[in-house]
């Protein structure tokens, strides 16, 4: 009988051999190459069906919708999935609301957020019925003109940028100590607030425009839950000011973006591998708890009925993360006993797919997919194979590795992918979507072809001297 040992829903080691659902890992990288993204159909399921229930239970004021954040994983396979289980989408830009429209999504569970959105985005998300979320006056012109144009009424949201600043814990954006209303402060986002009294007058005047809620996003700066209580206190004492500007104005819907991390929660933990041995983050009920509980505590208190109001949350990494594993390929092993002893196993894959080691000093869990219960005696760091430094986990303990075995990185489900460059001409690795014993491409990797297709040289640099 085989021996086995469950790491979590999607990921098991079974006679020394990490699986990814009915998958063995080591066979994976061996049949459709390295590197390569491998994502658990069935943890994305349970993921989505997660979030719906745990805010469900507890928000019963009003109904609530899951706005899973596109930008995390825009694979078109994996919206589906998240279609087929009744999560809307957070879209940024013309190519994330193709993308949501192309993954299933209905256009009325559809969220167009970010910056700078150009006349062209507009009048698409206005003719598909999508909502806007406004990030700026200017952007309200647009969204008339476009629903004139079409003869649509439009349906948007402002988001706002609240006084932060009880968030004096620290963010682990910053290696250095900053505090996340710093953080916060210097995050471009959302109207400032004088301005957004000016836009719920103009708006409530349009007749092409419908304004439905207020939105606000501060993201990830922590996996504890003690900024949230703060972070709806001073969202909700905004809601006020706004219901007292706009002449007893209420939302029908509440959007308190996302923020939400995963159960390993390799975010921020880059510097040493001391830091790396903490217990993860609280179980999503706990932040569910605190969000609902708090929500219904400001708005009481606020005098807002709450009954009827949609909840709206935006998780990105929560939702896709765990639902991942990056799979690579020792290629060698390097040791140096002078000046300092050192030791590195070099790999095929690199931080330029896995960037979250740079941009969220992401402290990646690695696992010898083919020596998975071999006890950790060797201390090396686990490398890339560009001319960067290109560290994807300093001072790992691994059990001895040898070229051909295959190193697995844990929770890559999100963000990785999309933030991924072409450093060194490198083409960019595809994804395995598995489904039990199944597995199949869901994007195909690049070429080298690929990576320069977009390329144009003039016919008079055709020749050489």
């Amino acid at each position: 009988m085989a021996v086995q040992t469950r790491l979590d829903e999607c990921l098991s080691i079974r006679d020394g051999r990490l699986f990814i659902e009915e998958c063995e890992a080591h066979a994976l990288a061996r049949r459709f190459g390295t590197p390569i993204h491998v994502m658990s159909e069935d943890q994305l399921r349970r993921n989505a069906r997660r979030y719906r229930r745990e805010f469900e239970q507890r928000w019963t004021d009003g109904p609530v919708l899951v706005l899973a954040s596109i930008k995390a994983n825009f694979a078109l396979a994996t919206r589906w999935i998240l279609s087929q289980e009744g999560l809307g989408c957070d879209s940024f830009g013309a190519g994330e609301l193709h993308a949501a429209l192309q993954g299933g999504v209905p256009p009325d569970q559809i969220s167009v957020n970010g910056s700078v959105k150009d006349e062209d985005l507009i009048s698409a998300a206005v003719r598909a019925g999508a909502r806007i979320t406004l990030d700026s006056a200017a952007e309200l012109d647009l969204v008339r003109k476009a629903a004139r144009a079409l003869g649509r009424r439009a349906s948007v949201r402002v988001r706002v940028r609240p006084d932060f600043s009880a968030l004096t814990q620290p963010t682990d954006w910053y290696e250095e100590e900053t505090s996340i209303a710093e953080a916060a402060r210097l995050y471009k986002a959302g109207i400032p607030t004088d301005d957004v009294l000016e836009v719920g007058h103009r708006v409530r005047s349009m007749p092409e425009v419908d304004l439905t809620g207020v939105h606000t996003h501060i993201g990830r700066h922590t996996n504890g839950t003690a900024q949230w209580p703060l972070v709806i206190d001073a969202y909700v004492a905004l809601l006020a000011r706004l219901r007292d500007a706009w002449e007893g104005w209420t939302p029908g819907e509440l959007n308190l973006g996302g923020g939400y991390p995963v159960p390993r929660d390799p975010f921020g933990r880059g510097m040493s591998r001391l830091q790396n041995r903490q217990a993860g983050a609280p179980d999503l009920s706990v932040y569910a708890e605190v969000v609902t509980s708090s929500l219904r505590e400001a708005l009481q208190a606020h005098g807002f009925d709450a009954r009827g109001i949609r909840l709206e949350i935006e998780p990105g990494r929560g939702i896709y993360g765990n639902a991942g594993i990056h799979l690579a390929t020792v290629r060698n092993i390097k040791a140096q006993g002078s000046p300092t002893p050192h030791r590195w196993v070099e790999t095929d894959t690199s931080d330029m797919f896995l960037p979250d080691v740079v941009w969220e000093h992401n402290r990646w869990t690695p696992m010898v997919a083919n020596k998975a219960d071999t006890p950790g005696d060797l201390v090396a760091d686990i490398v890339g194979l560009t001319c960067q430094p290109d560290r994807i986990v300093p001072e790992a303990l691994l059990p001895e590795v040898v070229p051909g075995d295959s190193i697995a990185f844990l929770d890559t489900g999100a963000y990785q992918d999309g933030l991924a460059c072409n450093f060194n001409a490198l083409p960019r690795p595809g994804t395995v979507l598995v489904h039990g014993e199944q597995a199949e491409w869901i994007k195909r990797p690049e070429t080298v072809a690929d990576v320069f297709m977009r390329d144009l040289v003039p016919t008079r640099l055709r020749t050489l001297r």
